[in-house]
């Protein structure tokens, strides 16, 4: 009895040694974000070194896949989504965080980071580097209850924005000058969502040619409301507003007042990765012409509807993202317009992305055509809209990764400069 005692007592004791040799080193995470820009990596990759970071979710231990939306007020919301993999598989998780619309490009990396080490912490510690991990807590109790009391907004959610850029370029050949104004306010709660803005452009061409000088101006002003009401997880109504001005497009005037419906095939809350939304919007509309129209008229009222369908889903494969658009004067039903775009990104195998991107739209409903015939340099200059039945792009790639897995130096050395300007 006594030697039988002793040999579970020593399987026992090896079992837990082998189990403490076989914990992996570091953990190995695949960061991927739908949006390279949600993720500043380099700086992901200094302030966490205690996990390996790799190149494809076929080598790692964690994939942390990360979507966003904006908010109407400017800010972020981030999920993250932490799925386990091999000796992980029975681990995933979930976090969403918010960015704040005035925060800086550092604290929101300084938050993605934040969070990140928060998720992977029940990871971090089954392997050897969490030996190495520190928990601290940075609040106190005042805080807390601080932050229990409900806080006053002054503002009453509402946030508003503004800006204006201008250009001047040319040679001895050629001058530009152009100018651009905005202004926009914002209102959204969980019930009730407020979007307006309007914004004012103007571009000016001169060209030189001997001693004749051509002049093109292209100038457009438009502006738009929509106020929405959540009624449940997955239906909403609301109204749409618009005006629009633009010379390119021959409308002097155009105004559109839409009432609106939306379903959400699966709850509002699975947005970020899943999606299937039916819209629905109908109403009255008035254009003001610039010049008589290929239909002989200089003002109009019309009844318009629009119908919406937008698909997406994000994997840890990948993503399918389809949009179909159609529109139609009630008038005359052949008066329509309808497009489809989509795009699919697809992690095939270790290191082998492709993607497929595009829309094609079929066009009739182009009733702001101007009478006549477009001159060569309103052609060529794309001063004046045409008549075209159709339109389309495409775009297909692939790219394939392959070499060391690892993927957690940072050298900055000789990375060039470049700038950026965020109004």
């Amino acid at each position: 009895m006594r030697k039988k005692s002793l040999l579970f007592l020593f399987l026992f004791l090896s079992t837990i040694a082998f189990s403490q040799n076989t914990r992996p080193e570091k953990l190995k995470v695949f960061l991927d974000c739908t949006q390279s820009w949600l993720c500043d990596f380099d700086y992901v990759r200094t302030e966490m070194t205690m996990v390996d970071f790799v190149r494809d979710r076929f080598s790692a231990d964690v994939h942390v896949l990360v979507n966003m939306q904006s908010s109407s007020s400017g800010g972020t919301q981030s999920q993250m989504n932490f799925i386990g993999l091999r000796s992980f598989s029975n681990l995933t998780d979930t976090l969403t965080f918010f960015n704040d619309p005035t925060a800086t490009e550092d604290e929101q990396r300084k938050k993605l980071v934040q969070y990140l080490k928060l998720g992977l912490t029940r990871y971090v510690a089954k392997t050897k580097a969490g030996e190495k991990m520190v928990i601290s807590f940075t609040g106190t109790a005042k805080d807390s209850a601080t932050n229990a009391a409900a806080k006053k907004d002054p503002w009453n959610f509402w946030v508003f924005q503004f800006g204006t850029n201008g250009s001047f370029n040319g040679n001895a050949n050629y001058k530009n000058k152009s100018g651009y104004g905005s202004f926009s306010a914002d209102r959204e709660t969980e019930n009730w969502k407020v979007n307006a803005y309007i914004s004012l452009s103007n571009s000016v061409d001169i060209y030189k040619q001997d001693s004749i000088e051509s002049r093109f101006e292209r100038k457009s002003y438009d502006g738009n409301l929509q106020v929405s009401k959540s009624i449940n997880s997955h239906w909403s109504y609301g109204l749409s507003a618009s005006y629009e001005n633009s010379l390119y497009s021959n409308l002097r005037a155009a105004y559109q007042l839409q009432p609106k419906i939306e379903y959400s095939l699966f709850p509002y809350s699975k947005y970020n990765s899943q999606r299937i939304v039916l819209q629905y919007m109908i109403g009255p509309a008035y254009y003001n012409f610039y010049d008589t129209t290929i239909y002989f008229k200089t003002k109009e009222w019309q009844l318009r509807q629009n119908i919406r369908m937008i698909t997406s889903f994000t994997k840890p494969w990948g993503s399918i993202n389809l949009g179909i658009y159609y529109s139609s004067f009630f008038d005359d039903f052949s008066k329509n317009n309808l497009n489809f775009n989509g795009a699919v990104s697809w992690k095939i195998v270790k290191g082998l992305n492709f993607a497929l991107w595009g829309n094609y739209g079929l066009i009739h409903d182009q009733i702001n055509l101007r009478k006549g015939k477009a001159s060569r340099d309103e052609i060529l200059l794309r001063n004046r809209e045409l008549e075209s039945s159709f339109e389309y792009n495409l775009g297909i790639g692939f790219s394939y990764r392959f070499g060391s897995i690892l993927n957690n130096i940072v050298n900055p050395r000789f990375r060039g400069l470049s700038y950026s300007i965020n109004l």
